[in-house]
C-alpha cells in the first residue's frame, strides 16, 4: 500500500514539474527562437534594399577635366 502511495507521489510530481516548469519554458523559447528569426528575414531585407538601391544609382561623374592655370611661386628674401 505504501509503495502505491510513493508511486502516486512521484507520479504527481513528475507531472506537476512536467507541466509547470518543461512546457512552458519550451513555449518560450521557441517563442523567443521565431522573435530572432523574423528581426534577422528584416536586417536581411533591409540590406538587400540597400544594396539595390546603391547599386542601380549613378556613380558621380568624376571625369570632367579642369581647366587651371597652375602659378609658379618664388619665395621673396627681405634685406
Amino acid at each position: 500500500m505504501m509503495k502505491l502511495v510513493l508511486y502516486g507521489l512521484l507520479i504527481y510530481l513528475l507531472y506537476k514539474i512536467i507541466f509547470d516548469i518543461v512546457i512552458p519554458v519550451r513555449k518560450g523559447v521557441k517563442t523567443v527562437r521565431q522573435n530572432m528569426e523574423q528581426v534577422k528575414r528584416q536586417q536581411a531585407e533591409a540590406f538587400n534594399k540597400a544594396q539595390n538601391n546603391t547599386q542601380t544609382a549613378p556613380p558621380p561623374k568624376k571625369d570632367v577635366p579642369i581647366d587651371a592655370e597652375y602659378i609658379d611661386f618664388e619665395e621673396i628674401k627681405k634685406k
